[in-house]
């Protein structure tokens, strides 16, 4: 004889889905805004491309150099009330927003050392000229351009492009939402004993 099918421990379900819901959401936003950096744009309801970094220092893939900023985002809350995902990179915010930056002593210093420890990696022919082959051109675009930001005045401002990577997200959001019908989906189905019995999402 068959055994009856029971009611679904809806309690159950619904502590085991909330135990598991802030984990899953703080891994697949951190997994999500990372992404951005590999598309090259945001996604928010459609996708956003950024606009491309064409200065002598920008490295081959526009906001990505060496990688720190899109390693800067981390969890750093994730508890049954809320998830807090974080970029913790000191030019995370301008870069996310856009906006203005202040030239300083400290910046001019900097590019001033710059500009000298790439006119020194310039190399030379057997006469002593400087070789205007690709390298050097290379390096001579990127000291000028840092010669020219050491020149700026201090006080003086610099746009700096949006190029958002994290923020909120329609496309995260519905994610979010796939994510959670499965997951009642099958912990409802798995509460009867009747394996032909299926749970359409659109009942969740």
């Amino acid at each position: 004889m068959a055994r009856k099918n029971k009611v679904p421990e809806f309690m159950q379900i619904a502590r085991e889905l909330q135990k598991n819901a802030s984990r899953y959401a703080a891994s697949e936003a951190v997994k999500f805004f990372k992404e951005s950096f590999v598309k090259g744009g945001f996604t928010d309801a459609s996708f956003q491309k950024w606009q491309q970094s064409n200065g002598p220092l920008a490295g081959k893939r526009t906001m990505y150099n060496r990688g720190s900023l899109m390693r800067s985002i981390k969890k750093q809350t994730v508890t049954m009330e809320k998830v807090v995902v974080i970029a913790d990179s000191p030019y995370a915010a301008i870069h996310n927003q856009g906006g203005y930056i202040v030239v300083t002593t400290r910046m001019k210093k900097y590019f001033w050392a710059k500009f000298y420890e790439l006119s020194g990696s310039v190399s030379v022919n057997k006469q002593g000229a400087v070789s205007l082959n690709k390298k050097n051109v290379s390096i001579g675009k990127k000291a000028m351009f840092c010669r020219a930001m050491a020149l700026k005045t201090v006080g003086s401002r610099i746009k700096i492009p949006q190029h958002q990577f994290m923020g909120h997200s329609k496309a995260l959001m519905n994610n979010f939402d796939l994510w959670f019908g499965e997951v009642i989906r099958k912990q409802v189905e798995q509460q009867f004993n009747n394996n032909s019995i299926q749970i359409n999402l659109k009942d969740v």
